[in-house]
């Protein structure tokens, strides 16, 4: 009878150190370094804001002009978003527009306007600010402009 515990237990015991036992394998996991979206030059095309600085309420406009010889492709009616400049990787505001590719023929001007308003409709603080739009020329290639300016009291 004795034995047959000792048995028992053993058997107990081996299972329950089998079962503890944990598969040691290490995973290293490399983090891959941020892309940063650089603003590129496309030759004989300007974006800009019409002035530098705002008054709070103003409407922010800002004008993409095509003085080259080639036509550029917008993904949108309105591919432009609103970013705090101390805080470039978060949109404030990016309008809701149809997804249609609109061409801007060569020596044709577009313009938007904001109104100081962040995608919940409230009106932005003071502060310096970055308008950014997204081109692509007719081979493809993607481009994205930006102007900075500010909102001030």
């Amino acid at each position: 009878m004795r034995l047959l515990i000792i048995l028992a237990l053993t058997i107990l015991n081996l299972s329950f150190a089998m079962s503890e036992k944990q598969d040691k394998t290490v995973i290293k996991v490399e983090s891959k370094p941020q892309i940063k979206e650089e603003e590129e030059k496309i030759e004989n095309v300007k974006f800009y804001t019409e002035r530098s600085t705002y008054k709070k309420g103003e409407n922010v406009c800002f004008v993409l002009e095509n003085n080259s010889n080639n036509e550029i492709l917008l993904p949108s009616t309105a591919p432009y978003a609103i970013f705090e400049k101390e805080k470039p990787e978060v949109a404030i505001f990016s309008p809701v527009a149809a997804q249609i590719i609109v061409v801007l023929k060569p020596k044709e001007k577009k313009q938007w306007c904001w109104n100081q308003k962040d995608i919940e409709g409230k009106e932005v603080s003071s502060g310096n600010y970055i308008v950014r739009i997204t081109i692509f020329d007719k081979s493809g290639k993607k481009y994205f402009l930006k102007s900075e300016f500010s909102i001030k009291l």
